[in-house]
């Protein structure tokens, strides 16, 4: 019992110290370099590289320029066979807010036979009309 609070409590002050180290590199990152290294990577044959640079845009979206790789997101959403990818690739084009891939959505919704991935584009449509309504 005692090893198992020591250990508890050792994970708790390592987690904590590893968000504020975190935090501290995030204002050290150059964010216009990223994104154009990100906007390379989605261009790539390599399928996991082009996932791992959806993951970034969707965790860092705010911080990055990548409308420029929003055909090529669009292409994988659109070709892959894989449910979770195009989950990925819908959560990316949601954090792009690209006014082009929400056309594009909006002609795929009628289309899909996913009613998962229709439920989401839906959900993602929503928001991005009232973000216009609001901002208007």
């Amino acid at each position: 019992m005692k090893r198992r609070a020591i250990i508890t409590a050792a994970m708790v002050a390592f987690m904590a110290f590893g968000m504020s180290t975190a935090s501290a590199q995030e204002q050290n990152v150059d964010w216009k370099l990223v994104s154009k290294n990100l906007v390379k990577a989605l261009a790539s044959d390599n399928a996991g590289l082009r996932q791992s640079a959806m993951l970034m845009i969707v965790r860092h979206g705010d911080k990055l320029q990548v409308k420029d790789a929003v055909y090529d997101v669009m292409h994988v959403y659109r070709t892959s066979d894989n449910p979770c990818v195009q989950k990925l690739a819908l959560a990316t084009l949601h954090k792009m807010e690209s006014k082009w891939a929400m056309g594009f959505l909006r002609v795929d919704y009628r289309f899909q036979k996913s009613d998962e991935l229709k439920r989401m584009v839906a959900a993602i449509l929503q928001e991005y009309d009232a973000k216009r309504e609001a901002a208007s």
